[in-house]
């Protein structure tokens, strides 16, 4: 059996940073993750200034395309949209296919790929699949990790789960600006057009899974319908439109409740729900809470949940942003 101080099951943001920040203070660490990257991610790829604040980078460091993102914002069914979206930082976008993989590289840490079955608890140890060992185990594998379904099942509430679709495609002929559609065909929640580097674009949409259950709507017939909009907007020709697949994933929004440490244990970005009420961002959040965990460990702080269920916003229009999918009250 091998053992390491720490274990790390998720090589995301959140399981890469906390890597990162492990190696920078001289501590070992392993990662497991059940695919290899570079790998397919679908996500808007929306990433904030912090991000790169927080990970110590610039723009001219990372390899890949970013783009500053220029916003345009459709409130429905208000008959206007508007170019002014002042948020704390400045905006960019990525493909998260490159984004994790540079991240995971970056850390410095030995990476296997391991489809996690069992996790126990044996005399102050975490023993998984009877092959890894260690004192720190950290759950970094999304809303389905291991660790929080062996350690964490009964951490949220489906009231808070989100529910997405969304493709990302070459589209060379994509428009710079990026698109969000509020109250979209009366989705609580919001859509996306997302431009990326070398002529990618992401476009999806997103709502509470708790609307879509009560009201009877169906996200792929809501995608479909979201496809023919941009058509119409001379966002997407119709051709591409009418072949695409849509592809979906569930993750949680923030919550005041919920534990993310129980032990050594914890439980970082997506595992955690961490996604900010005001546009359901994960990945600072998720980078966040992996330099929380890793500093912890390392004994300089404590980990908890950060005191803000907002990223993107501040103020007033963090409050508007937050009611265009505010979670159900049980």
């Amino acid at each position: 059996m091998k053992h390491f101080e720490t274990i790390i099951i998720g090589g995301g943001p959140a399981g890469s940073s906390c890597a990162w920040k492990l190696k920078q203070q001289g501590r070992t660490a392993l990662i497991l993750d059940k695919q290899n990257f570079p790998r397919l991610k679908l996500c808007a790829g929306w990433i904030t200034s912090k991000v790169l604040d927080d990970l110590e980078f610039t723009k001219a460091d990372y390899p890949y395309p970013i783009l500053d993102l220029k916003v345009r914002m459709h409130v429905n069914p208000i008959p206007f949209s508007f170019t002014w979206f002042p948020t704390r930082w400045a905006n960019y976008s990525i493909r998260r296919t490159e984004f994790d993989h540079w991240l995971l590289e970056r850390s410095g840490t030995p990476v296997v790929s391991h489809h996690v079955k069992q996790i126990v608890q044996e005399e102050g140890l975490y023993i998984i699949d009877n092959e890894f060992s260690c004192k720190y185990l950290v759950g970094a594998g999304g809303t389905m990790c291991p660790v929080r379904r062996t350690f964490f099942s009964k951490l949220r509430r489906k009231e808070d789960q989100i529910a997405t679709l969304e493709k990302e495609f070459e589209y060379p002929q994509r428009q710079d600006t990026c698109h969000l559609f509020f109250f979209y065909r009366g989705l609580k929640g919001y859509s996306w057009y997302v431009p990326k580097g070398n002529g990618h674009v992401n476009i999806g949409i997103g709502g509470l899974s708790v609307g879509f259950r009560k009201s009877g709507a169906n996200i792929h017939d809501l995608f479909k319908k979201f496809l023919g909009d941009l058509v119409q907007e001379g966002l997407l020709d119709a051709s591409t439109a009418e072949n695409l697949k849509d592809t979906g994933h569930p993750y949680y929004l923030y919550a005041y409740e919920g534990e993310v440490k129980r032990e050594n244990c914890f439980l970082i970005g997506d595992s955690a729900g961490l996604a900010s009420v005001d546009m359901g961002e994960g990945i600072g959040p998720a980078i966040e809470s992996g330099l929380m965990v890793a500093n912890e460990i390392g004994g300089t702080a404590s980990y908890q949940k950060r005191s803000t269920s907002h990223t993107s916003f501040g103020g007033v229009l963090g409050w508007l942003a937050e009611r265009f999918w505010i979670t159900e009250q049980a």
